[in-house]
């Protein structure tokens, strides 16, 4: 698989340190010992404190405070919270909580921290590779403990205990530490991945959004973890694998005609699934969108190849003009980047979330008609999700005001996001969306869940959100267009793209 990632996030224990079993023993002792107390003033004893079934589910990846009143309350006591001086003797909520971080500290006193050499190992190549760092842990012990296994020179950014206290930052299952660490690293969300151990931090990373969550099998298994939300499952980080993309230059990608051998060595003995962009990859670019059309040879072929292989067409156009324009009722469609999508068989979907963004178009287009009028050249392209300010026809020397004004009316419509395009700016819902996601939800509809390899041909800056996220699969670019791409192949123009449908069509 390979991912987009310029980041991680990594837990403390349980991923980095073997300390998980010590703060569970520490658990254990603190409630064994809070249990004995109250049957010594004549009070009714709780379920003991099991390990192997409390530790995951109500104490591990959360604050110790947090810890204490959760598995508390799942036995029916409701303590008095106290304060965070309170003397470990106390009978509240911080009294325990420092108690058990007395005993935790004897434990590491007597045994020392041993570290998971082998998650360790990977982290340190993952940093060679240029991947930022940073360690996420609900314990205030957290750089002490980095301090005694040698790990502080690991990450850039460290998120803790005090961290969370200091900005009052809600921990696990909220995803409020995670974001921090991603927004002291400067990476999105999207592009940062969450290694965790803890059911309560994987729901974190699924909450935040993170490109990719990996769930260590240690107090919590597999089942448990992918429910919670991770991507992947594994006993360390050793099992993963994983390649980072990187972005480079189109000059530099190999052709997938000369490399047609090695192109589809990836995919064998199983039937890729195959997205079309339609703009620039079955039709020429034209001056005027309204213009396009796929000629009687690509059509052909594009109906052949869905005889073979499962065939979507992923256009910003509209869903309803894209199916015209193709004429091929049995392949499945992405119109307006994916926001609305259909297939056979009277297969539909919607983006919820976009539907309640519809009336800002309504209100967007006059302004933006008003505001670009004086400009000539200027066309407007609405479709159901979207509005496309196309500028084709204008001078060069005005393109940049065109995006000014675009960018000063969407300033007063926090709703809608602008994307650029070959000579068009796409006004879309600023909804987490677009042709990778869609690409990646028709994979799992066409194929039953199942993630099956694919590939990706398209020629628009809009592709690249399909070539960045689709993990797997390969992406091919056709054409140039104008910025670094994190396509796999190249193809030059629309006669190659034939050539490779040909040989598809020939495996």
């Amino acid at each position: 698989m390979k991912y987009a990632i310029r980041a991680a996030i990594i837990d403390l224990d349980g991923v980095l340190t073997q300390t998980a079993s010590q703060h569970a023993r520490a658990w254990k002792s603190v409630f064994d010992e809070y249990n004995s107390k109250r049957a010594e003033v004549g009070k009714e004893q709780f379920q003991a404190f099991v390990i192997e079934e409390d530790y995951p589910k109500y104490i591990d990846g959360i604050s110790r405070y947090d810890g204490v009143m959760a598995f508390l309350r799942s036995r029916g006591i409701d303590l008095p919270y106290g304060a965070a001086e309170d003397g470990r003797d106390a009978e509240t909520v911080c009294g325990i909580g420092n108690r058990k971080n007395s005993i935790y500290q004897e434990l590491l006193a007597q045994e020392g921290v041993q570290v998971f050499e082998q998650n360790v190992e990977v982290i340190r190549s993952w940093k060679a590779q240029g991947i930022k760092t940073a360690v996420v842990s609900a314990s205030k012990n957290c750089q002490k403990i980095l301090d005694l296994s040698g790990l502080s020179d690991l990450f850039e950014v460290r998120v803790d205990g005090i961290t969370a206290e200091e900005k009052n930052l809600p921990g696990k299952p909220a995803p409020d530490t995670f974001l921090e660490a991603a927004r002291q690293l400067d990476i999105p969300p999207q592009e940062t991945l969450v290694v965790e151990d803890a059911q309560a931090g994987v729901e974190a990373g699924k909450k935040g959004e993170f490109r990719l969550v990996i769930g260590i099998k240690n107090a919590s298994n597999e089942k448990e973890l992918l429910e919670k939300g991770a991507n992947l499952v594994v006993d360390n980080l050793k099992q993963l694998d994983m390649e980072f993309k990187k972005s480079k230059d189109p000059k530099v990608l190999p052709s997938a005609i000369k490399c047609f051998g090695e192109l589809s060595a990836q995919f064998k003995g199983q039937t890729p699934l195959l997205f079309l962009d339609f703009d620039g990859t079955l039709s020429p670019i034209v001056e005027h969108h309204e213009d396009a059309e796929i000629s009687d040879e690509m059509r052909e072929l594009v109906e052949d190849l869905a005889e073979k292989y499962p065939v979507a067409v992923v256009s910003g156009r509209g869903l309803a003009d894209v199916k015209k324009r193709v004429g091929l009722p049995e392949l499945f469609y992405a119109g307006s980047h994916g926001f609305e999508i259909s297939g056979p068989k009277g297969f539909a979907r919607d983006h919820e979330e976009a539907v309640k963004v519809m009336p800002v178009f309504n209100e967007l287009q006059p302004i933006l008609k008003e505001k670009l009028e004086h400009i000539p050249g200027v066309d407007f392209e609405r479709k159901k999700f979207t509005l496309a300010v196309h500028y084709r026809q204008v001078q060069p020397e005005r393109e940049r005001e065109v995006h000014e004004i675009v960018e000063a009316v969407l300033k007063d419509h926090p709703q809608v996001i602008g994307a650029g395009g070959k000579k068009v700016i796409e006004t879309r819902p600023a909804i987490d969306w677009h042709k990778g996601k869609a690409v990646e939800f028709l994979k799992k509809e066409i194929n039953k869940g199942k993630d099956t390899f694919s590939v990706y041909v398209g020629d628009d800056v809009t592709d690249e959100d399909a070539f960045k996220f689709v993990a797997n699969g390969l992406g091919i670019l056709v054409g140039d267009h104008g910025r670094d791409t994190y396509a796999d192949y190249h193809l030059e123009d629309l006669e190659q793209v034939k050539q490779f449908f040909k040989r598809l069509l020939n495996l």
